[in-house]
């Protein structure tokens, strides 16, 4: 669960089923929505519609298209959109950079789909099948980007290794056995020397040595729709907006 404050109004976003509060009524199909309605997001969070409008294109066969906002972004409602509950720097834009901070990645428990996507990985199935049989979609792409970004998770790598446990111990692998093996590739005068510098390379990272102050960056692939021209903002319909007595 988490909150967020829009005009001064603190707003819910619920990230899993159960903990929904009785008798909150959400919509399956966002696209669907109105303000005030409770929707269920393409990362199955939950999250409450606080704005809609219009927008007009000079070009398209599509003059007119309809937006939908939350606490979190704003997002265009059009079949290839997927509508997620991250938090965007600027809300009121189109697409819009997340927060690095605002990302899956701070929450800690585990959601009970979350469980069954770790016990399927981490007896092999492949993440993207372990999402579509954990989590409620059947669209194999949205499916792949999801596995990919709940696998980077600490709650999900420590759930995972967790979940190996048993495993590693009943075929004698421990961490003594995994830095001895990689010593020995290290010293072997049989190992090439590409395997070499790949096991000294892991090592150096096992023991913390790699410069962890280097600035990573994640390219994350698919366009992000960058807003309308300046004649379709003239002619944009003034938005409606959830009232702060609503």
């Amino acid at each position: 669960m988490r909150h967020y404050k829009v005009n001064k109004v603190e707003h819910t976003v619920f990230d899993s089923e159960d903990e929904l509060p009785r008798g909150l009524d959400c919509l399956q199909d966002w696209k669907a929505a109105s303000i005030g309605d409770w929707v269920k997001a393409d990362d199955d969070c939950y999250i409450q519609i606080l704005r809609e409008g219009k927008m007009f294109q000079p070009k398209g066969k599509i003059k007119e298209r309809r937006y939908l906002g939350t606490c979190t972004g704003t997002f265009i409602v059009a079949d290839k959109t997927l509508m997620d509950t991250s938090k965007r720097v600027n809300i009121y834009s189109f697409g819009g950079d997340i927060g690095r901070n605002e990302r899956l990645h701070d929450r800690e428990k585990l959601s009970n789909k979350e469980e069954l996507f770790v016990q399927l990985v981490s007896r092999g199935e492949d993440p993207m099948k372990a999402y579509l049989k954990a989590f409620p979609t059947n669209n194999p792409h949205y499916a792949n980007y999801r596995a990919g970004q709940l696998i980077k998770t600490t709650r999900i790598k420590t759930a995972m290794k967790e979940e190996l446990i048993p495993y590693m111990e009943e075929l004698g692998i421990d961490e003594t056995y995994i830095l001895r093996n990689i010593k020995g590739v290290i010293d072997s005068e049989d190992s090439k020397e590409e395997s070499k510098l790949k096991a000294l390379f892991k090592l150096s990272d096992i023991m913390d040595m790699e410069d962890k102050s280097k600035t990573q960056t994640t390219q994350l692939t698919g366009a992000v729709f960058q807003g309308f021209s300046k004649d379709a903002l003239q002619e944009a319909e003034r938005p409606k907006e959830i009232s702060n007595g609503r």
